[in-house]
């Protein structure tokens, strides 16, 4: 068995609950009030004063751009306001430096990040004639032989989505991005029991790049893969709450919004969205896995404002893409909070939970829809712990609260039958 240890965001006390709304807003002007309060250590050179050197330089200021063309698409912030004004003045700087056109020209891994910043910037106002010439002509080159079928797919799907966004010519070799997201993670039916951190990361990104980050839905597929896509993300969303995996929670919060049919989130949504507002530290920034509060309380000056600025800056950035994306949500209002909490990925509180939701026949209507909403995230939870004895008791609770046929109960407890075939709840 193995349950791993939580970050102290995760048990402690968010304050009074706050309606979806309510906290997506807290979530967006939080955000963004510290990427403007720490924007210079976006430019690669303040990074490396302090910390290690990225492979890709100016990977962060990549993320940040990506933020400031939805913050204008969805009309939150436009793209000539200061902070993304200050933005691309970084960006311009970064790409203008020799390194950065020496780094295009290799064509190595990280050739679609140096062309996806060569495409945002021209999207954002800022062309860069002598640069876009280059990565057009490595393009129809083929350098690096990033195109061709024997990549990974979701390699394939970025570089396709940078290409597509950027106006770029797409190679023959390469797809287009409804077929590459057929092969991906995505549509490919994947066990949500069984998913791991890295499999995650893959399935939202492929979402991003398949519905350019909320705009649209129509590569998916019709209404029942749209809304078996939207129950994946749903049980992933809670597995990462349960965790207090703040990035990869973000992450799923925006799919979920990008898939929202605007027929309501449900009680998942509005505790992610909860979580999310309560986690944040006291300047406002969101803790990425990386992030010890340990090692911060041993510095000072500008050697901490590096090491807040290199855990957090990411979750950041992802809570307010997240935040920016829901803005355009057909369903983005006010839900309220329902009152029955999913327990966080601990086995005694998940038994606990088991414990409440096997009574359910006497519990009123709205506990049972949250209970029943709370099955996936915590089938999964026990599954990837590897515990026999509280997947059993989930297993149960599911039964008792007339969920047991669910295809993810059934798979769970065969699972659960392979794994221990002479335990008692199978007898």
């Amino acid at each position: 068995m193995s349950w791993p240890p939580l970050p102290a965001h995760v048990r402690s006390d968010g304050g009074t609950p706050l309606d979806e709304d309510e906290a997506a807003e807290r979530v967006l002007a939080r955000a963004l009030r510290w990427i403007e309060a720490n924007l210079e250590w976006f430019a690669p050179g303040r990074w490396e004063e302090f910390l290690p050197r990225r492979p890709f330089r100016p990977g962060p200021l990549l993320e940040l751009l990506g933020l400031v063309r939805v913050l204008d698409r969805s009309g939150v912030v436009p793209k000539d306001a200061p902070l993304p004004s200050r933005a691309l003045a970084l960006a311009e700087d970064a790409a203008s430096e020799a390194d950065f056109e020496r780094g295009l020209r290799r064509g190595d891994e990280f050739f679609p990040y140096h062309l996806n910043l060569v495409a945002l910037l021209e999207v954002l106002g800022r062309p860069q004639p002598t640069l876009r010439a280059a990565g057009e002509a490595l393009l129809a080159a083929d350098t690096g032989g990033h195109t061709r079928p024997y990549k990974p797919v979701l390699t394939r799907t970025e570089l396709r989505y940078f290409i597509d966004r950027g106006g770029f010519t797409a190679p023959a070799p390469l797809p287009d991005i409804g077929t590459l997201h057929r092969q991906s993670i995505a549509a490919q039916h994947p066990d949500v029991l069984q998913l791991t951190g890295s499999e995650t990361y893959a399935f939202t990104h492929v979402l991003f790049y398949a519905t350019d980050f909320g705009h649209h839905r129509h590569l998916l597929g019709g209404s029942e893969a749209v809304a078996e896509l939207r129950e994946t993300v749903r049980v992933l969303l809670g597995v990462h709450l349960a965790r207090g995996s703040l990035d990869l929670l973000a992450e799923l919060l925006l799919c979920d919004s990008a898939l929202d049919d605007g027929r309501g989130s449900g009680p998942l949504v509005y505790e992610g969205w909860n979580a999310l507002a309560g986690a944040g530290l006291p300047d406002g920034a969101l803790p990425s896995p990386v992030h010890r509060p340990e090692v911060l309380a041993g510095l000072a000056g500008d050697k901490a404002a590096a090491y807040l600025f290199g855990t957090c800056y990411h979750t950041t950035l992802a809570a307010a893409l997240a935040a920016a994306v829901r803005k355009r949500s057909p369903a983005a209002g006010a839900r309220q909070p329902v009152g029955f909490p999913l327990p966080c990925a601990d086995p005694e509180a998940i038994r606990l939970w088991a414990l409440k939701a096997s009574g359910a026949s006497a519990a009123p209507a709205s506990a049972r829809v949250a209970w029943s909403a709370h099955l996936g995230p915590l089938l999964a939870l026990s599954v990837q712990a590897r515990d026999p004895d509280v997947l059993a008791e989930v297993v149960h609770a599911a039964e008792r609260l007339g969920q047991g046929r669910r295809p993810l109960v059934r798979s769970a407890a065969a699972l659960l039958a392979a794994w221990q075939p002479t335990h008692p709840t199978l007898q």
